[in-house]
C-alpha cells in the first residue's frame, strides 16, 4: 500500500500537468508528444516538491520511511504545481502559444468586461427584483431562508452532535453564507448559456458576462446574509482585533475562485446534458468535505484534517474568514495566496475555453 501511494505521488501531478498542457493546445497532441511530457511534467514537479521537502527539512527520500501525512502533502503540492507549471513551459516550447497571445486574451478580457460589465450588473438587478415581485414577503425570503436553515444546523451539530466551536452559530451561519455563494453559482452556470438563449442568439456579448451577472446575484444575497452576521457578532459580543480586515480579500478569492470553476463548468454544461445532475452530486459531497458545520482540521483525525482543510480551496477560504472574522486570527497567508493563483489560473483557462468556442454554442443550443 505504501509503495502505490509513493507512486501515485509522483505520477499523478504530471499526469493532471499532462492534461492541462493538451488542454492548452485544444487536444492536438499526439500520443508520443504526450508521453514526452509527461516525462518532463514528471522530472519538473518532483524536483520542485523534492526541493520544497529538502528546505524544509525533510532530508530523504525513502518511501518506506515517508510518514501517509508526508505523502498527502507531497501529493497535494503535485497538483498545485501540475497545474501552474503548464503554462510555462506550453509557453517556451509550443509555437501556438506565446507571451503576446496571453496579453491578447488579456486586453480582449479587459476590454470586454468594460464594455458589458454595465450590463451583467443592470441584468444582475433585474433579476433580483423580478424573484422577489410576486412573493408576500419580498426581500425578506433573502434573510429568511439562510436564518432557518442556521436554525436547523445549529441545533442537529450543536445540540445532537455536540459541537464544540465557539460562537457555533455565527460559525455555522458563515459557513451556510459562503457556501451558499459558491453552489448556487456553480449549480447554475452549468445552464447558464442555455437559459441565456434568448439574448445570445441575438446578439454577441461574451458568455461568461451572463455568469457574472448570476454571480452580482448571489453575491447581494451574501452581503445580506453578513449584515446579519455583523448584527450576530454584536449579539454574542464576539471581540474583534484588526484581522477582520482580511475578511474582504478572503471574500475576494472567493469570488474569483468561483468565478474560475463557473466559467469552465458553463463551457462545459452546453455540451454535456447530465452535467447539471453530476455537479449537483458532487457539491453535496464537496459541501461535507469543505467543514460548513464543522471544523475540518479539528474534527477530522489527522493528517487528513489539515490536508484536507489546506487542499480543499473551499475549506481553506471558508476556514481562513472564520479565523479572521471570529477568532482574531491571522488566516493562512501562504495557502490564500497560492489559492488566489489558482483562481487567476482557472479563470484564464475558463475565459480562454469560452472565447475558442464561444461561436459553436448557438449551433449546440
Amino acid at each position: 500500500m505504501g509503495l502505490l501511494v509513493f507512486i501515485l505521488m509522483l505520477v499523478v501531478p504530471a499526469v493532471f500537468a499532462v492534461v492541462i498542457h493538451s488542454y492548452l493546445r485544444h487536444g492536438d497532441m499526439s500520443g508520443r508528444r504526450k508521453m514526452v511530457f509527461f516525462v518532463v511534467y514528471a522530472v519538473l514537479i518532483n524536483l520542485i516538491c523534492f526541493t520544497v521537502s529538502w528546505i524544509r527539512g525533510v532530508k530523504g527520500f525513502d518511501y518506506t520511511n515517508m510518514t501517509l501525512s508526508y505523502k498527502l502533502k507531497y501529493l497535494g503540492l503535485g497538483c498545485v504545481l501540475g497545474f501552474i507549471v503548464p503554462f510555462v513551459v506550453c509557453l517556451a516550447t509550443e509555437d501556438v502559444i506565446t507571451l503576446g497571445g496571453f496579453k491578447r486574451y488579456i486586453a480582449r478580457f479587459i476590454g470586454d468586461l468594460r464594455k458589458y460589465l454595465p450590463y451583467a450588473m443592470w441584468s444582475a438587478k433585474a433579476d433580483l427584483g423580478a424573484e422577489v415581485a410576486s412573493s408576500f414577503l419580498n426581500w425578506m425570503w433573502w434573510l429568511i431562508e439562510p436564518v432557518c436553515m442556521m436554525l436547523i444546523y445549529t441545533f442537529i451539530f450543536g445540540f445532537v452532535f455536540k459541537a464544540k466551536e465557539d460562537y457555533f452559530p455565527i460559525f455555522v451561519f458563515t459557513g451556510i453564507t459562503m457556501w451558499g455563494f459558491f453552489s448556487r453559482t456553480i449549480n447554475g452556470s452549468v445552464n447558464t448559456v442555455r437559459v441565456g438563449k434568448g439574448i445570445i442568439t441575438k446578439i454577441y456579448m461574451p458568455k461568461y458576462i451572463l455568469l457574472l451577472s448570476k454571480m452580482f446575484v448571489n453575491t447581494f444575497k451574501m452581503m445580506i446574509s453578513f449584515g446579519v452576521i455583523v448584527i450576530m457578532m454584536a449579539v454574542y459580543r464576539v471581540p474583534v482585533s484588526l484581522n477582520l480586515l482580511w475578511v474582504i480579500p478572503i471574500l475576494m478569492i472567493l469570488f474569483l475562485f468561483t468565478f474560475g470553476v463557473g466559467s469552465i463548468m458553463m463551457h462545459y454544461g452546453v455540451y454535456v446534458n447530465d452535467l447539471g445532475y453530476i455537479t449537483g452530486i458532487v457539491l453535496q459531497m464537496l459541501m461535507y468535505l469543505s467543514g460548513v458545520f464543522y471544523s475540518v482540521s479539528n474534527r477530522i483525525p489527522e493528517p487528513f484534517g489539515d490536508i484536507l482543510e489546506r487542499f480543499n480551496p473551499v475549506a481553506c477560504i471558508m476556514s481562513s474568514l472564520r479565523s479572521a472574522l471570529l477568532y482574531r486570527s491571522t488566516p493562512m497567508l501562504g495557502l490564500l495566496a497560492v489559492w488566489t493563483l489558482l483562481s487567476v489560473i482557472l479563470i484564464a483557462l475558463g475565459v480562454f475555453t469560452i472565447y475558442s468556442n464561444e461561436n459553436s454554442y448557438v449551433k449546440v443550443i
